[in-house]
């Protein structure tokens, strides 16, 4: 009993406390329990008070900032490698360069030394000279010179660079490009079985090999090699081909162009398609401007001529 009922009222505890002594002891005591999963559940009833108590922490209560966006990490997984299985080298797979990028590294060499070369010569020869001869007369019956081919536009092209075609040919590489990411960011796997495009001269030859390419498109400005493999003649051998198989070969962009439209920092040579569902308007305004191109173009030559 508590404390309180003495102070409250005495009479009434002592008639409390008498009632309790007379009355007649149980003579069956409630058996106890034994088993330890009966215990267990017993124990974990136990009713408290305390239980729903909160206590209140002093000190001031932080306001929740209200309408609060949290922006998250978006990762690129267009270029998250896949999870390999087995051995690897601590630095990766050493790439050995193509037979091609060999002839190409080579006559860069060769250049630079020959501009080295040179610099050399007109520096000897510069303290030589010492009369130079200027004409200010004009030269009567003078043809003017038209020159149709140059470092940015190289003789292999067979088509002029208008402004519909260029517009008409980013907008589809834009537009295959964002599909092709789009997709590797929701199943790799899937993507890499089902590509749009492909970059470069050795997977455009090799889709080619298959018949699985519908447009290829190369740049403008490709360097002009000399060796046993020259870029100049394997650009021939993809446009006999495209020929072959009656596919259409675009003219439209620099390298550095090409390489903007698709996030790339390295630039880009060639590219093929192989899958332009969801841009077919494009493709075909694309191959409506390409005929106008090559018209014009042919018609240049003949002026030339």
């Amino acid at each position: 009993m508590s404390d309180k009922f003495k102070v409250i009222d005495h009479a009434t505890f002592e008639r409390m406390q008498q009632n309790s002594s007379n009355a007649p002891a149980a003579t069956t005591a409630l058996p106890k329990i034994r088993n330890s999963k009966y215990k267990r559940m017993t124990a974990t009833n136990n009713f408290n008070l305390l239980q729903f108590v909160k206590v209140k922490q002093r000190g001031k209560s932080k306001g929740l900032a209200k309408n609060v966006r949290v922006r998250k990490c978006i990762v690129d997984t267009h270029r998250v490698l896949f999870k390999k299985r087995g051995k690897q080298r601590e630095n990766g797979k050493i790439k050995k360069p193509s037979r091609l990028k060999k002839s190409i590294l080579q006559y860069r060499q060769m250049k630079r030394e020959q501009a080295a070369r040179l610099e050399k010569e007109i520096a000897e020869s510069a303290d030589k000279l010492m009369k130079l001869v200027v004409n200010d007369g004009r030269v009567e019956n003078e043809k003017k010179s038209y020159r149709l081919h140059s470092n940015r536009f190289r003789e292999y092209c067979n088509c002029c660079t208008t402004p519909d075609l260029k517009v008409h040919c980013e907008q589809l590489i834009r537009e295959l490009n964002h599909f092709q990411r789009r997709a590797y960011a929701q199943n790799q796997i899937k993507a890499r079985a089902h590509k749009r495009f492909v970059i470069g001269f050795h997977q455009v030859q090799n889709y080619l090999r298959i018949n699985k390419i519908k447009l290829v498109i190369i740049a403008t400005d490709c360097e002009h090699t000399e060796g046993d493999v020259t870029l100049d003649a394997t650009i021939e051998t993809i446009k006999t081909i495209c020929h072959d198989q009656q596919i259409p070969v675009v003219f439209a962009f620099q390298r550095r162009q090409m390489a903007y439209f698709l996030y790339k920092k390295a630039s880009v040579s060639c590219m093929g398609i192989l899958d332009y569902d969801g841009a077919r308007e494009t493709y075909a305004k694309v191959i409506e401007a390409l005929k106008q191109a090559r018209e014009m173009y042919e018609s240049l030559v003949l002026k030339e001529l």
